[in-house]
Formats: structure tokens, C-alpha cells, sequence
């Protein structure tokens, strides 16, 4: 027969969890216990950001609906969303990069070809190891600066060659900028090789893009806020050229 006051300290343990549980069920249902507040860092929005959101809303919105708490809401919910990719693009490089140490003692070829039956292609899983080495390399207090950054931005300034010291002045600096403001700066900063394929793929890729765009353009429906916002990429477009 089992011991009672063994048994007893058992439903005393089991008591406390139930108890535990259901305070954090009350903090969860009431806003104050995020799912997982103590996984993922999660950095407030800019102000562009929460800007962008509260227009959508306002596009959007029936006489009815409460756009103040909603607003408290979505922002909260994509500081949530943009930690959760962050974290996500971290553990995919990480996990790249412990497979790039393995093959690369092997014959040229074995890494590529793991890339390609692990993910199907080769950019996406080299972004996200040059990602990952840039976070690593960098200050821990810079790294929440990093992260608010456009991603595409980082993929391009972790994989340029240059000075280490230069590519944490542009994170530093780094106030809410557009992705296309920040990629022009990059390419001031760290321009490509004359003979780098991706500097004389670019501008062929450029004009096939917005071609496409241009047909896309002709028969689609768009509402006044993607309208003002095309509006306002093109006007980051022109500057660059």
C-alpha cells in the first residue's frame, strides 16, 4: 500500500499546479500573460509602424467598433507576430550553420545539396545563416535594433563584405526607415564587385519586376489605403534612380 503521506504530498503538488494553471488562465484571459512572455523578446512598434496599423483600421472601420482597444490590441499582437519570425529566422540559422560546420569537411557540393533537400532552394537557407552569424556578431544591445530592422535590409548588409564597425553604425542609426531607404544606403556603403553576378543581375531583374507590376496594375481593384501606399513606393522608387 502506498505511503499516505506520500499520497498526500502528491495532492498537495497537484493542487498548487491546478492553482497555478488557473491564475495563469485569469492573467491570459485578461491580457496580462502573454503565451510566450518569457521565450521571445518582444520591442514595441515604431512609430510608423503604429501609424500604418491605425490606418487600417480606420480604413476599415464600422460605426460600431471600438478602434482605440482594438488598435491597443493589434499592436500587441504584431509585436507578438514579428518576434515569433525573428526567433523563427535565429533557429533556422543556427541550425544552417551547425550543418555548414559538418559538411564542409566534406567534398565541394555537400552543403548545397543538403540545402536543397532540406528547404529547395539555396537563398532563403544562406539568408538566414548570414543573418544569424550578423546577430551573433554584433553587441547584445544592438540586436533588438537589428530585429527592427526590414529583414530583407539585414539579409543584404550580413552578406556584404566590409567593415564590421560600419555595419553596426548603420543598425545603430536605424530610425524607422523604409526598406528602400535603407537598402540605397547599404549600397552606397558596401557597393558590389564589378564582376559580382548579383551586381549585373540586378538591374535586369529591376526592369522585369515592374513590369510585371505594371500589368498587375492595370486590372487590379485597390482600395484608397493601398492605393496611398503604392503611392508612396513609388515615390521611394524615384529617388533611387
Amino acid at each position: 500500500m502506498a505511503d499516505l503521506t506520500t499520497i498526500l504530498n502528491q495532492r498537495i503538488k497537484k493542487s498548487e499546479h491546478t492553482s497555478k494553471m488557473s491564475a495563469m488562465a485569469q492573467q491570459s484571459a485578461t491580457g496580462n500573460l502573454s503565451s510566450f512572455a518569457g521565450v521571445f523578446g518582444v520591442a514595441e512598434l515604431n512609430q510608423k509602424e503604429r501609424d500604418s496599423i491605425e490606418l487600417i483600421l480606420k480604413e476599415y472601420a464600422d460605426k460600431d467598433q471600438d478602434i482605440e482597444n482594438d488598435l491597443r490590441q493589434l499592436l500587441s499582437i504584431t509585436s507578438e507576430v514579428k518576434a515569433i519570425n525573428n526567433q523563427a529566422a535565429l533557429l533556422h540559422g543556427e541550425r544552417i550553420k551547425k550543418a555548414h560546420t559538418i559538411l564542409i569537411q566534406y567534398r565541394d557540393g555537400a552543403f548545397t545539396a543538403w540545402l536543397m533537400n532540406a528547404y529547395g532552394n539555396r537563398q532563403t537557407p544562406y539568408n538566414l545563416m548570414q543573418y544569424y552569424e550578423f546577430h551573433e556578431s554584433i553587441p547584445k544591445d544592438l540586436r533588438p535594433q537589428l530585429e527592427a530592422m526590414p529583414r530583407q535590409a539585414i539579409y543584404t548588409l550580413a552578406s556584404r563584405t566590409g567593415s564590421l564597425v560600419k555595419k553596426q553604425e548603420i543598425v545603430k542609426k536605424y530610425n524607422g526607415e523604409t526598406k528602400a531607404e535603407i537598402l540605397h544606403l547599404i549600397r552606397q556603403l558596401f557597393p558590389l564587385d564589378q564582376d559580382d553576378k548579383r551586381k549585373q543581375k540586378v538591374g535586369e531583374t529591376i526592369i522585369q519586376s515592374l513590369h510585371k507590376i505594371y500589368k498587375n496594375l492595370q486590372d487590379a481593384q485597390l482600395s484608397t489605403s493601398e492605393k496611398k501606399r503604392i503611392r508612396a513606393l513609388l515615390q521611394d522608387l524615384q529617388q533611387l534612380v
